[in-house]
């Protein structure tokens, strides 16, 4: 009998800490600080995205048009260099 008690016991003890690890480790269901994973968040995050990404390329397109009017205009004097001769 006092081993059926200790068996018992045993069973317990082992029980209890399995059941508040459990606990603990379950995830949160509610969505409290989760923002990233939120609808309105990932849009207003891609359009703000887009916006720098649009910005960006248009100053490369104005750089780039500047290098090539710069470059043009070493073309047409070298070119006004070798018809003068």
């Amino acid at each position: 009998m006092s081993a059926l008690r200790l068996a018992r016991a045993t069973q317990t003890a082992v029980r209890a800490p399995t059941a508040m690890l459990a606990r603990h480790y379950t995830p949160d269901v509610r969505p409290e600080g989760q923002t990233a994973s939120s609808k309105g968040f990932s849009q207003r995050e891609q359009a703000e995205e887009g916006q720098y990404i649009k910005k960006r390329e248009l100053e490369k397109l104005k750089e780039a048009k500047e290098k090539l009017k710069a470059a043009q205009a070493e073309v047409d004097a070298a070119q006004k260099k070798v018809d003068q001769h």
